[in-house]
């Protein structure tokens, strides 16, 4: 593969990027052929277009049943499969080289998380070793492995179910020492209902904290915010301006970070994020509800620009998710974002 100059610094300026998008894209147009037959029947010349945000981005849907890659599927060093939603056939991310998706876990963590080098890291994330095409679990331990901590556990197994015994004895083993803890929504929502029958509670620290990869699956009814602040606040102590929330899919590189009683997310500057009208591509007014696209440098065996069903509005320095679009807000939109 092709060696490009490394993107992954947080100083990157606009121009800086401006210029490694545009190199990036117009390499994946010519070696990635899901996107290459995604520019063609769009009628995109990539040789002609001059600004990175003039490049379509492919949806995440393409990742289901072919390969997006820019080299031979069999090369891959991972494969990362998609959790998706009830009955969504599941999309996989191939990586021929880990070296871009590692640094940029490792840098935006480092970025936007505060110093967890005295938290005793504890985690309601399957490891890699039950399973091995997690990117979050690949996340986790990539993250424990790299990033110093006062040490390191795992109270969940392949299927999310959770030793809550042992998760409860390792909570009241670390009282007066600051705690984080490791979480998909669903869960943090269900160890936090469990103990809240159980009649346990704890008071961690106030510098322990929360964070929270997103995502219910369906699995369980979702919590709004500020129910699942008020459940971490309960069970744990937890204060939520502690709470921290990961906007991430298995389809890129790099997640965005938002406190979760604040609600907007923000990405290092390997990663831009445009909100368009889904009607007419026009790029959003700050305030104007759009669809979500990511353009990320990290994102370099695959594809950069990458299209989501997510909806969301500028403010201030990120963005605010509003959900997922339907179908009905899509009928009568002639843009393939179904692939």
């Amino acid at each position: 593969m092709r060696e490009f100059l490394d993107p992954i610094t947080p100083d990157l300026g606009d121009e800086e990027f401006a210029a490694a998008a545009l190199d990036l894209l117009r390499w994946q147009s010519r070696n990635n052929p899901v996107y290459r037959r995604f520019l063609s029947g769009l009628g995109v010349d990539p040789l002609t277009v001059t600004r990175w945000q003039d490049f379509p981005a492919l949806p995440a849907s393409a990742f289901r049943g072919q390969a997006v890659c820019c080299f031979p599927p069999e090369r891959a060093r991972a494969v990362f499969t998609t959790s998706g939603t009830t009955g969504a056939e599941s999309g996989r991310h191939y990586f021929e080289n880990l070296s871009y998706y590692e640094k940029s876990l490792s840098a935006g963590f480092r970025i936007f998380m505060p110093d967890l080098t005295r938290h005793r890291w504890i985690s309601l994330i399957p490891t890699l070793t039950v399973k091995p095409d997690s990117s979050l679990g690949y996340m986790i331990d990539y993250l424990g492995k790299n990033i110093p901590h006062d040490g390191f556990q795992s109270f969940c197994g392949a299927d999310y179910e959770i030793d809550f015994n042992r998760l409860a004895h390792e909570l009241t083993a670390a009282d007066g020492k600051p705690v984080a803890l490791f979480g998909a929504s669903f869960a943090l929502a269900t160890v936090g209902e469990v103990f809240q029958e159980r009649g346990k509670s704890w008071r961690l620290t106030a510098d322990s904290v929360i964070f929270d990869t997103g995502g219910y699956k369906g699995r369980r009814r979702e919590l709004t915010a500020g129910e699942l602040s008020g459940l971490m606040a309960g069970v744990f102590g937890c204060a939520a301006r502690n709470i921290y929330n990961e906007y991430g899919m298995t389809e890129l590189s790099t997640p965005g970070y938002a406190r979760l009683s604040e609600g907007i997310h923000r990405f290092p500057p390997w990663l831009r994020v445009l909100i368009r009208d889904p009607l007419t591509m026009r790029i959003c007014a700050p305030g104007e509800r759009g669809l979500v696209q990511l353009y990320d440098l990290a994102n370099v065996g695959s594809v950069m620009a990458l299209g989501t069903l997510d909806t969301a509005v500028y403010e201030r320095d990120g963005i605010r998710l509003l959900g997922r679009v339907s179908a009905a807000d899509l009928r009568g939109c002639s843009l393939p974002y179904e692939f």
